[in-house]
């Protein structure tokens, strides 16, 4: 192979990487550009309620607290689901704590309805808040559609309204819990899925 031969392929190599090169740079940069193209988000979903009209924000992840019923079934459990939710109607907000009382089984099939006659309170650092169900229909304040699925068939829904000082005392409380009362009897339900730092982010 001449001395010609060999300046050639060397020049053939040096384009190839220099190319290579030119090709890493791009990928590398659009990669990056794509990175910071992409806003931080907090998680929480807003949508725009076809029915009420209202714009809802919902925290990305939901309270749960759940107690265990061993009398009615092996590894059976009542929980309590919530999220709150901001209902922005015209520019006014609201906060509710929107959520479901359900069970691991169907205890209608055991003749136990009792649970519609229970009142809900969280318990958060040894302050008591109730959970007053609201009185009108959820498309009245402007939750026709649900923001949070049904966790399971028979669960029953649980509006209540709430406010920015509860939610931050919430985000910011030690421990906190859920006490169902009913006929001057009460249930303790405790944290089964950890949501306060999503209440941080919804404020």
């Amino acid at each position: 192979m001449t001395s010609e031969h060999f300046r050639c392929e060397r020049q053939r190599l040096s384009g190839a990487r220099a190319l290579a090169g030119r090709w890493l740079t791009l990928v590398a940069t659009a990669i990056a550009a794509g990175g910071c193209a992409t806003p931080p988000t907090d998680g929480a979903r807003e949508y725009l309620d076809a029915k009420s009209a209202a714009t809802v924000t919902v925290a990305a992840r939901p309270l749960v607290f759940a107690r265990e019923r061993p009398e009615l079934a092996v590894h059976a459990r009542d929980y309590l689901t919530l999220v709150p939710v901001d209902v922005n109607r015209a520019g006014t907000h609201v906060l509710y704590f929107y959520g479901y009382s359900w069970s691991t089984i169907d205890k209608r099939r055991l003749g136990d309805v009792a649970d519609a006659e229970q009142h809900f309170e969280l318990i958060a650092d040894g302050r008591r808040i109730a959970l007053t169900p609201v009185k009108a229909k959820p498309r009245a304040i402007g939750l026709a559609e649900p923001p949070l699925k049904a966790p399971a068939d028979t669960a029953q829904v649980l509006i209540s309204a709430t406010s920015r000082e509860v939610l931050a005392f919430l985000a910011g409380a030690t421990v906190i819990r859920v006490v169902a009362v009913q006929a001057g009897m009460s249930e303790r339900y405790e944290l089964w899925a950890d949501g306060r730092a999503a209440i941080a982010a919804l404020l």
